[in-house]
């Protein structure tokens, strides 16, 4: 069974990177998103 690939805004992805130098943790900031570690590119 294959999942449906999500597409995110310019807008997510930006809060996603400006919470990456504030907090640094990837799983804080999944938390925060709701998303899984595993759609955060590079991490996996």
């Amino acid at each position: 069974m294959s999942r449906e690939k999500r597409n995110y805004t310019a807008e997510f992805k930006e809060k996603a990177v400006e919470l990456s130098y504030a907090r640094g943790s990837v799983v804080e900031i999944c938390r925060e998103l709701d998303i899984s570690p595993r759609e955060m590119p590079g991490v996996t």
